[in-house]
């Protein structure tokens, strides 16, 4: 599904950014000897101890804040975030509602998760997915320059993909027509992360959808924060 392809983007986005933010840096400490242990490092071989993962987590928090020009963003969760979710969208009642939050390693992500079927047994369905990427905007702004930037327009048999600006964000939009799978994905406000994704539907369905959203609300706390 296209949801994995996005979020193992958002992975590999803030390991790069957060490599680059430290090429470059001088060893702060006293200079090592050859085959000595470097500082904040378990000997070589050794297995991570609780510390290590603290301190690796303390510094992936530093260098967030430092990428978000000093601040503590924290995601939005529980009610808040659900209530961004549509009840329904265009002849589709809301299944099914989910909100997560992750906190890893000095990472802080949340996201909210809605599902819309209809038929009796499903044949059309919309899944709506908002994720708040937290802390980790800055590099997912690092990261996601090029992409914003970049111009795709590619026609097939069978369906096509292109970029897109939604109410003035950039986006991606592609669509299977044998399946009749779509989707949308939006970069909102340098933080949110937004994807409508339509199975057994038309793109109008999926794009009808994706008004259902308030990005003018996600605008709002990206600001705020």
């Amino acid at each position: 599904m296209p949801r994995v392809r996005m979020h193992l983007g958002i992975i590999a986005t803030c390991v790069l950014a957060i490599a680059f933010a430290g090429c470059g840096k001088k060893d702060t400490g006293q200079s090592q000897q050859s085959g000595q242990q470097t500082a904040g490092q378990p000997a070589t071989g050794a297995q991570p101890t609780s510390e290590d993962y603290a301190k690796t987590a303390e510094q992936n928090r530093r260098t967030l804040t430092q990428m978000n020009q000093g601040k503590t963003i924290e995601p939005m969760s529980g009610d808040a975030f659900k209530a961004l979710l549509p009840a329904d969208v265009p002849g589709m009642k809301r299944t099914d509602a989910t909100v997560e939050r992750n906190q890893a390693m000095g990472f802080d992500i949340s996201e909210a998760t809605g599902e819309y079927t209809s038929g009796e047994n499903g044949e059309s369905s919309i899944r709506i997915t908002i994720t708040d990427t937290g802390n980790m905007s800055g590099a997912m702004r690092m990261g996601m320059v090029g992409w914003t930037m970049a111009q795709i327009n590619r026609e097939t048999d069978t369906g096509y993909e292109k970029t897109i600006t939604y109410k003035g964000n950039k986006g991606i939009e592609e669509y299977n027509k044998n399946d009749k799978n779509g989707t949308v994905r939006l970069f909102v406000a340098e933080r949110f992360l937004v994807e409508v994704e339509g199975d057994g539907v038309t793109m109008d369905t999926v794009k009808q959808a994706l008004d259902k959203i308030d990005l003018a609300k996600l605008i709002s706390v990206a600001k705020g924060s």
